[in-house]
């Protein structure tokens, strides 16, 4: 017949294996030590971090507004950008010389680890076999997390510059151009610029030589052109038989000498030669009068092609200026945008040196082995009392 289960016999033969028992945990230990005695000294060092919200989204129109967004989490925006080799590189600049040994950007971000707290709040730790090296590297980080997250943030500075000096260049060829321009041509046609404290008499002088030439081609064209009407108006005159007088009068001018004649020489003259001599009179100022209108026409054309070019020169030189400026806002507006994205993750908890390492945790590797090894220890008890079989009965 089974035997009833009683729990203090069975305790009883768990406690004849006490050997049992305890060599798991002594093994256990001892192996923890060897662990814990192989394993290199590090410490930690912690630098606490708080990325509040809300977001900002900047425009710039004289002045910086915000929007906020109570829904964007800031903090894991940010969090990310703290093991990048660029946020190492920049702590190993600040403090590379005070550091015990040579470290690389890889080796940092090896050793450095993030972890969110509570809020908007996160922590940088990095683990160094030196304490003092451990708490440099934490607080270089701390620092230049927010350098690294204002480039990011509001666009590459360099670049804006490097573009900003390539529209000043182009400016600078279009003002050079002008200035050649105004040059060659003067102030003349109506052409304007920076002239303050010009006098009357400058402005004259500086006119474009070409404008005379205009005005002088214009007023040629002008007086040949009144000239020809009267030579018509005289030949007009004899065929219809009026008095040399009515007709001769009309011819008393000064451009007569221009084609070797005199009033007083026509004047002489009978009607059949008048009439021959004012015909070829006709002929040689329609061909003179042809050719100034000729040249007129010309000198037009190329007072146009001037113009357009000064329009041109102009209008590229104010574009580039306009460029310039609006690049100068833009620089300005992210340079705003640097300064407060930068500010606003910042540094709360300063790290120090710890005053223990954080490994080898001669305690808890201890107490965890101690754990082990008991367990570990009463289940092979528990397997020998089980495989033992039923104890026989008391006497």
């Amino acid at each position: 017949m089974d035997q009833p289960f009683r729990f203090s016999l069975y305790l009883k033969r768990l406690a004849r294996r006490w050997k049992l028992i305890l060599v798991p945990p002594l093994i256990a230990i001892l192996i923890a030590i060897l662990f814990s005695w192989l394993t290199p000294v590090t410490y930690t060092a912690t630098s606490v971090m708080v990325a509040p919200k809300p977001q900002l989204v900047w425009r710039w129109d004289n002045k910086v507004y915000d929007v906020v967004d109570l829904r964007f989490d800031w903090r894991s925006e940010v969090m990310p950008l703290v093991k990048t080799q660029k946020t190492a590189e920049l702590a190993l600049e600040q403090v590379g010389d005070q550091l015990t040994r040579t470290y690389t950007p890889q080796e940092i971000l090896n050793a450095t680890s993030v972890k969110g707290g509570a809020g908007s709040t996160f922590t940088i730790r990095v683990k160094a076999s030196n304490p003092q090296d451990a708490a440099l590297l934490a607080n270089a980080l701390a620092q230049a997390l927010p350098e690294v997250i204002a480039d990011i943030y509001a666009g590459s500075m360099e670049a804006f510059t490097q573009a900003k000096a390539d529209v000043e260049a182009n400016y600078n060829e279009w003002t050079a151009r002008w200035e050649a321009f105004r040059a060659q041509y003067g102030i003349g046609l109506g052409f304007t610029g920076d002239l303050a404290g010009v006098g009357d008499e400058q402005l004259f002088g500086n006119q474009a030589a070409i404008k005379q030439t205009l005005t002088i081609k214009s007023s040629e064209v002008a007086d040949l052109t009144v000239f020809r009407d009267k030579v018509a108006l005289a030949l007009q005159g004899l065929a219809e038989g009026k008095t040399e007088d009515a007709h001769l009068a009309w011819l008393d001018s000064p451009w007569l000498a221009r084609y070797g004649l005199t009033y007083e020489e026509l004047q002489t003259l009978p009607s059949d030669d008048l009439r021959a001599t004012l015909q070829n009179l006709m002929t040689q100022v329609e061909a003179d009068l042809e050719a100034a209108n000729a040249d007129l026409l010309a000198l037009q054309n190329q007072v146009a092609e001037i113009l357009t070019q000064r329009e041109n020169i102009q209008r590229t030189r104010n574009v580039w200026y306009d460029s310039i400026k609006a690049l100068e806002n833009k620089m300005v507006e992210l340079e705003v945008k640097r300064i407060v994205e930068g500010q606003r993750v910042h540094q709360v908890g300063q790290a120090t040196p710890p005053e223990k390492p954080s490994q080898p945790n001669w305690p808890l590797n201890l107490a965890l082995a101690l754990m082990a090894g008991l367990l570990a220890g009463f289940f092979l008890a528990v397997l020998a009392v089980y495989f033992e079989g039923e104890a026989p009965p008391s006497p």
